[in-house]
């Protein structure tokens, strides 16, 4: 069986980027830099983290067993798995010396955010279109999912016979596998209450957040619906503020590309988004957000048209502001 090691966990869970000097190279998630002054290497049983803007510093020795505080601190700043670090380094995450200088659990270490803390899924939830009972009640939900041009079958959704799920679908938000958020969206259109929100705070919540830590080529939509996140793998903000959700947009090296929605809220989140420096791009003519250019063109048209839509320079984002967020 081939020995676990940290270096496998940071090499498939960190979207760092490979140099010829041997470095895996990207942007500090500890001091939040916006450029990739920071890195991994990996030399002679040691792992090296080095950032050259806030001056972090750390080694960790392979099959040692023991895990500084500095560099748990690194683990956690990078929403690497606390189950498989405990795997990799046996019984025992911490020297004696860092547990009398932090009394963290493992827990806590993929939950630096407020917005991923888990919480307990709710007893009566069923896998929607996963059993057998009340099939005609599944089958009018799943429809739902389907004009909204979501795949049922690959991704997770649930519903429940409680009062205050009552044709609704139930969202879960998922990070590493962990629930930390849940939704619950009405099928009816008459519904003045369109959602119903897990008991806990949103601050700091994205929906699909390990979409972040993917390692592909591919850009990364970001959005402020659920559904608009669905078609592209994307990640949805749940409305149009950034200000609590800074940290963790800030952890990827995926070119970022924020879709605005085409009203006021919108017009908001775009200012901001540009004070930042990402870049934003809009729905196709004649649809408001993603799922609904997807509903009435497609996947592939809507994703041509959003690549093409992205704004070239400060002047052609105010233009189309004026044009679409009136």
């Amino acid at each position: 069986m081939k020995q676990l090691l940290l270096q496998d966990l940071i090499e498939t869970g960190v979207p760092f980027r490979k140099l010829n000097t041997g470095w895996l190279a990207g942007k500090c998630a500890l001091c939040s830099d916006y450029k990739e002054r920071a890195g991994f290497k990996f030399e002679h049983g040691n792992i090296v983290y080095n950032c050259f803007n806030c001056g972090v510093s750390a080694v960790f020795e392979e099959g040692s067993g023991k895990l500084s505080s500095k560099f748990k601190k690194i683990c956690d700043a990078y929403y690497i798995d606390s189950e498989e670090i405990s795997k990799v380094l046996g019984s025992s995450l911490f020297s004696k010396e860092a547990v009398k200088e932090q009394t963290i659990t493992l827990n806590s270490i993929s939950s630096k955010s407020p917005g991923f803390r888990s919480i307990r899924q709710p007893s009566s939830w069923k896998p929607l279109g996963k059993v057998l009972e009340h099939e005609d009640y599944q089958i009018k939900l799943i429809k739902y999912l389907e004009h909204r041009k979501v795949n049922v079958a690959e991704h997770d959704f649930f519903f429940s016979l409680e009062d205050k799920f009552k044709d609704r679908v139930i969202i879960p938000f998922y990070k590493n596998g962990t629930l930390f958020y849940w939704q619950a969206r009405s099928i009816n259109s008459q519904e003045k209450k369109r959602w119903e929100n897990a008991p806990c705070s949103r601050d700091g919540v994205i929906f699909n957040p390990d979409a972040l830590q993917r390692r592909t080529a591919l850009p990364l939509f970001v959005s402020e619906g659920i559904f608009d996140a669905f078609m592209f793998d994307g990640i949805s903000l749940l409305g149009s503020h950034i200000s609590s959700k800074l940290d963790i947009l800030r952890t990827t090296s995926r070119r970022c590309i924020f879709v605005i929605d085409k009203d006021s809220n919108g017009k908001a989140l775009a200012e901001e988004v540009l004070k930042y420096g990402w870049e934003i791009t809009f729905a196709p003519h004649l649809t408001d957000d993603i799922n609904h250019s997807v509903q009435r063109f497609g996947k592939i048209w809507t994703a041509s048209q959003l690549l093409a839509n992205i704004c070239k320079n400060r002047d052609d984002a105010e233009l189309k502001l004026r044009l679409y967020c009136k």
